[in-house]
């Protein structure tokens, strides 16, 4: 059965992405092969599921080529938190008919990272 295995970001700032990553996701980098591009690998649950691809583009990414990622989420009130410290833009919304909430959050070079958690009943 085919599973989404990893998204793979091209970032000009590994520094800032991967800070963003472990404020919203809690990520940690870990083991990547010695490939001859330069990158991170950020692992979540001993999974390298985000690839860091470095690149020189000049500009961010334009809206639309893709559009966020989605990631669910258990604890949201450390994530949240973390959110804040780290002074992301974020927005909320509630999935109809569901009992689950979303979160949006916007960082560097354009990147949208969606987070869903339960909602209190």
């Amino acid at each position: 059965m085919p599973r989404l295995d990893h998204v793979t970001i091209e970032t000009r700032d590994a520094p800032g992405m991967i800070g963003f990553l472990e404020a919203v996701l809690g990520v940690r980098e870990g083991y990547r092969p010695p490939f001859p591009s330069p990158g991170h690998w950020l692992y979540l649950d001993d999974r390298p599921v985000i690839h860091l691809s470095l690149t020189s583009r000049s500009t961010d990414f334009p809206p639309g080529i893709f559009n966020h990622v989605a990631f669910s989420l258990y604890e949201f009130g450390p994530a949240l938190e973390r959110i804040k410290a780290g002074g992301y833009r974020y927005e909320y919304y509630d999935i109809p008919d569901t009992d689950l909430g979303q979160v949006f959050v916007y960082g560097p070079e354009g990147v949208k990272i969606e987070l869903q958690y339960p909602r209190p009943a």
